[in-house]
């Protein structure tokens, strides 16, 4: 038996075997959307069908496909019923100062989107990320750049901001944040604040991450499902990486103070 890695195993089947099965087999795989986006993203024109694995078929040499990768192809479509378990308090920057909390705030957001769309987090995104990482040859990118911010303003001018008690309609009393510029002195009240936000929206970096960690865990999935079953291939032990970027929090990149931009 051949030893291999569960993301070699991948390559190999979806790279070179699965293309083998005509486009006409029985079946669509709903990940094949995913992989013609990618392919798009490549700037490849595509003008066949994927088959039933979600693989373009005829760009490999003839032949049956290795029972392996039948196997493989299978287990892969099996994912339908993944389902990706964030925790409550998922924060997929630990690697990253949040001096001011936006990074929170903005994981926060996508994840108050993440529980609205659900399917976001199950099989067919997951199938999709499996089928792209085993074409390309690599996993999602979890490396972002450093945030950087820029002081709140208006018309060119830094805004300031204070909190004041006010009264709603029942006369319950609570916490709110107002203009802090005093304008009949021409300066900020007592106790006025500035704030700051993100120039560029972390949106896209929180669902990149999100993705890698459905990837890894997809392949210990995959890696246990395919272990007893294999005949020609041993799947080496699979140890899933969630947090990569954890061990860059000490990197000469991520040391360096923020540039606030003014």
């Amino acid at each position: 038996m051949k030893s291999i890695s569960i993301e070699d195993l991948l390559k190999w089947a979806f790279t070179f075997e699965l293309g083998k099965v005509d486009a006409g087999g029985s079946g669509s795989f709903s990940a094949a959307w995913r992989f013609t986006e990618r392919m798009a993203e490549l700037g490849t024109m595509i003008d066949r069908t994927p088959n039933s694995y979600g693989v373009i078929p005829g760009f490999v040499e003839d032949g049956d496909p290795h029972p392996d990768a039948l196997l493989v192809g299978d287990a892969v479509r099996g994912l339908e019923g993944f389902e990706f378990d964030m925790p409550e308090d998922w924060q997929p920057f630990a690697d990253l100062d949040d001096e001011y909390g936006l990074i929170e705030l903005e994981v926060e957001s996508v994840v108050s989107e993440l529980r609205l769309t659900p399917e976001m987090m199950r099989g067919r995104r997951a199938i999709g990320i499996i089928i792209s990482a085993a074409l390309l040859g690599k996993g999602p990118e979890w490396r972002v750049a450093r945030p950087e911010y820029s002081i709140v303003s208006s018309n060119g001018q830094p805004k300031w901001f204070v909190r004041k008690r006010a009264r709603d309609s029942f006369g319950r009393t609570y916490w709110c944040e107002v203009d802090g510029f005093d304008r009949r002195k021409r300066r900020p009240a007592k106790g006025a604040y500035r704030k700051f936000e993100l120039i560029h929206s972390m949106r896209t970096d929180v669902l990149s991450r999100l993705e890698w960690q459905m990837w890894q865990t997809a392949l210990d999935a995959l890696a246990d499902d395919l272990r007893p079953r294999l005949a020609a291939h041993r799947i080496q032990p699979f140890h899933a990486d969630l947090e990569p970027w954890s061990k860059m929090h000490t990197s000469a990149n991520m040391a360096q103070p923020f540039e606030i931009s003014i």
